[in-house]
């Protein structure tokens, strides 16, 4: 049985509306940037506090927030209180903003892979992403240095994220048919987005959503958009082991400092028209974890259990995710094995 560890405690939180949410989006840092935070003093290093099974159990970390909604607008000092929270427990450090600067220095050019898929209605939220950003700016990195990406910039456009390829502060734009390399996955050839490849780190922000293929896209599935021709990876044994050895490529595996895990929101189920997926489920939650495949089967099993309460089936979505989520275990990314995965439930609000 996976290991739970509860550790919650409560707090309030402001909320604002979604008009002033774009405004303080804009006047701090997604387009006209903000100025870098000297970094807390540490010693530590990323390769000291990033460990996952075999060398210990695969910890993620489930943060809730009771208050993370006001209406339709998320509460941005709630959504930071989560990731504060979140990271310290992931760490183990007693101090957010060292925790931060441990994992991501000054001097890294920082990537941050969303979900902006044209096909859907339901993308990885710009407020959790602003706070991811600010928090990385907090702890010393400047925001010319942070890029979010995906695809292509008219899609993040079209998600409400600020495309500002090359102005001041923090960048967001598209790979927009600019990969590097070539490399061979699944027996296939694919390349790799150069936002991706040019990162010094990787932070991995997907949403939860429902997948007529793979029975969830989350973490490992998220990179389907760090590549040109994701289409040729979603037939047979293809999208199995394609989804592995994808995020098992040294410019994603060596690069992914942290995954975090949008589920605010979800699609449990998708449609077979446009829009393919859309927010049928609003959550409270996010997942933190150095373990793609611990994240997922996490991620998975809480899709299975909200899929069941609402009268769902899952067992097509088992079927289906099942034997990626067991690739990505034999190609050495993580574990999917419950017995090692550590999940710490923290409350809030």
């Amino acid at each position: 049985m996976t290991k739970k560890t509860d550790r919650s405690n409560r707090t309030g939180s402001p909320a604002i509306s979604r008009r002033d949410f774009l405004k303080m989006a804009a006047a701090a840092g997604l387009v006209s940037g903000c100025r870098a935070a000297s970094p807390p003093a540490t010693t530590a290093h990323p390769e000291d506090i990033i460990k996952i099974h075999p060398e210990v159990p695969s910890k993620v970390v489930h943060v809730r927030h009771a208050g993370v909604w006001d209406g339709d607008a998320l509460v941005p000092e709630a959504i930071r209180h989560m990731l504060d929270t979140a990271i310290t427990e992931l760490t183990g450090m007693d101090d957010a903003r060292t925790a931060w600067a441990t994992l991501f220095a000054p001097n890294e050019r920082i990537a941050i892979k969303v979900n902006a898929f044209r096909n859907s209605v339901i993308w990885t939220h710009v407020p959790l992403v602003m706070a991811v950003t600010d928090l990385l700016q907090e702890a010393g990195v400047p925001a010319e240095q942070i890029t979010i990406f995906d695809c292509y910039a008219n899609e993040l456009g079209e998600a409400g994220f600020p495309v500002n390829r090359d102005g001041p502060g923090v960048r967001c734009y598209g790979t927009d048919e600019q990969y590097s390399d070539e490399w061979k996955v699944a027996g296939h050839n694919t390349r790799l987005s150069d936002i991706l490849v040019g990162s010094d780190a990787l932070i991995n922000v997907p949403i939860l959503k429902s997948h007529m293929i793979a029975g969830i896209t989350f973490a490992m599935k998220n990179h389907y958009g760090s590549i040109p021709n994701p289409f040729d990876f979603h037939r047979g044994e293809r999208i199995n082991r394609g989804m592995a050895e994808l995020n098992a490529l040294p410019p994603i595996k060596e690069h992914t400092r942290l995954i975090i895990g949008d589920v605010l929101a979800a699609c449990l189920r998708h449609k077979h028209a446009y829009p393919y997926w859309s927010a049928d489920w609003t959550g409270d939650s996010i997942l933190m974890s150095f373990d793609p495949v611990a994240h997922d089967m996490v991620g998975f099993q809480m899709f299975t259990q909200l899929l069941t309460d609402s009268g769902g089936n899952p067992s097509p979505a088992t079927h289906m995710a099942t034997p990626w989520l067991e690739s990505g275990a034999e190609v050495g990314l993580g574990t999917n094995d419950p017995d090692h995965i550590d999940v710490v439930e923290v409350n809030l609000g």
